[in-house]
């Protein structure tokens, strides 16, 4: 099972135009992004938790966090 969201989207642009975005959206666990990290070489890796744009390696992830943050190295 993988973490996908169909959706539709309908928004007016700057034009007066009507928009309509057909979405599909994939979201990734933390075990997963580090398996696939690791998969493709990567070692140091490191998943941080964020307040929605606010992204620092002193925030440990929790289940309230909206965005992560994930650093690794070669």
């Amino acid at each position: 099972m993988t973490f996908r969201d169909h959706s539709v989207y309908e928004t007016i642009d700057d034009l007066g135009n009507k928009r309509v975005l057909k979405c599909n959206e994939r979201y990734y666990s933390p075990p997963e992004i580090n398996w696939l990290l690791k998969s493709i070489g990567f070692t140091k890796i490191g998943i941080f938790g964020c307040h929605l744009g606010a992204f620092s390696r002193n925030n440990k992830l929790t289940t309230e966090d909206y965005e992560m943050l994930v650093v690794a190295e070669k």
